[in-house]
């Protein structure tokens, strides 16, 4: 009874339902003798312990999902995992063997992690030299369907983070300046999916299957529609080079080890199938960032549009930063705003690959599309949508965001 008394019943979460604003917004939930009480806006009911589904995902699996067969088309969440110790949930049997399962599922996550780490110091390099025509090899025998499916999980956990621009508005708003470059890719296997998010860093990242996201910070510091799909176009050239897909066979035998130390040795495509968490934080090597930018720049030429765009904007990007870093004395304020400029992070813009891609580009010549005005259209549209989003702001509350940066 007293441990039952100490133990908060109350839980902030979040809920996904067709009636609610955008389809999300946050609320409570109560855990009582009936079952799962919640209050979303206006959305509120009880899901029963019978039939309940308890799930663990996000990044790190920091988050707690619940689902009811009953009612399919709604799904709760919390950040607080204290809700796995509270005894009125576990004092029901089928809840308590799915919380059970949940906590073995995290402590062997944590197990591999650790066993990674270990097994990265001690891999022979000579192992890793031959891992790139290893991982290209091994990527092409990859279902197409089994990196959008990769691809579209990672998508999801992903949009937990940051509030998206309406698909709708977004397709239509992007659809005049991205159809040219998409026109243009040669047999392509895959069916891209772009979306925009509201996140003030200056970055965009591609994952398998064709999954893209745009983030507001890079739609409006672009100074042209060459310069954002300048990027755009670096980012489709790793989708289409399976660049993803290498990075995480890449890395596929030291999962195998450490999975068979653990007693998995399912293989190849389980390994693939469970590593959003790699997706999630990697960083592309510079060979595959090298590789990116040629395929971009033959990408622009097909599509013609002018390939200067893209060594344009990382220019202006790195002459910003260098201005603004001589003005901060602070080394921490330093760090923080190297991390808010992202694509720079996240993409090692050097002097050698400047170079590189002026080389490649060597003069500009031809008739170009002209899409300014479509991409003055996109940036006033995405200067709302942020304002809007920071009005709505201090009324919401976002999950826990994963130390992550994407790439």
């Amino acid at each position: 009874m007293h441990a039952a008394a100490l133990t908060s019943t109350n839980y902030s979460c979040h809920a996904f339902h067709a009636s609610l604003p955008g389809g999300r917004d946050t609320g409570e939930l109560q855990l009582t003798q009936l079952g799962v009480s919640y209050q979303v806006a206006s959305l509120v009911g009880t899901l029963p312990f019978t039939r309940l589904e308890l799930t663990l995902g996000g990044a790190a699996n920091k988050l707690v999902f619940i689902k009811h067969l009953g009612h399919p088309d709604l799904v709760l969440y919390t950040s607080d995992l204290g809700i796995l110790d509270n005894p009125i949930l576990r004092a029901h049997p089928e809840c308590s063997r799915q919380i059970s399962v949940a906590r073995r599922k995290r402590v062997q996550g944590w197990a591999i992690l650790l066993g990674l780490s270990l097994l990265l110091i001690a891999l022979p390099l000579g192992m890793l030299w031959q891992m790139g025509s290893f991982s290209e090899y091994a990527a092409k025998k990859i279902p197409v369907q089994w990196e959008e499916k990769l691809g579209a999980g990672v998508a999801a956990e992903k949009a937990l983070e940051n509030k998206h621009m309406p698909r709708a508005e977004a397709d239509v708003l992007l659809k005049p300046l991205t159809a040219p470059l998409l026109q243009a890719l040669e047999n392509s296997p895959y069916r891209y999916t772009i979306v925009i998010a509201n996140d003030s860093s200056t970055n965009a990242f591609a994952l398998p299957g064709g999954y893209v996201t745009i983030n507001s910070g890079l739609i409006l510091k672009a100074g042209s529609a060459e310069e954002l799909l300048g990027v755009l176009a670096h980012e489709i050239s790793h989708v289409e080079q399976r660049h993803g897909m290498r990075s995480v066979i890449s890395n596929a035998s030291i999962y195998l080890v450490a999975s068979a130390v653990f007693g998995d040795v399912s293989g190849l495509l389980a390994t693939v199938g469970s590593a959003a968490p790699l997706l999630l934080s990697q960083q592309y090597s510079r060979q595959f960032e090298t590789d990116a930018d040629e395929k971009g720049v033959r990408l622009l030429q097909r599509a013609e549009i002018n390939p200067e765009g893209l060594p344009r904007f990382f220019e202006r990007m790195i002459a910003e930063e260098k201005a603004a870093m001589e003005k901060i004395d602070n080394k921490q304020a330093r760090e923080a705003y190297k991390r808010a400029m992202g694509l720079l992070s996240t993409h090692p813009a050097s002097e050698k690959r400047l170079t590189n891609l002026r080389s490649l580009i060597g003069q500009s010549k031809g008739q170009y599309v002209n899409q300014e005005a479509a991409f003055r259209d996109l940036q006033e549209a995405v200067k709302k949508f942020v304002a809007k989003s920071s009005e709505a702001e201090p009324s919401k509350t976002t999950p826990e965001k994963p130390s992550v940066s994407a790439s």
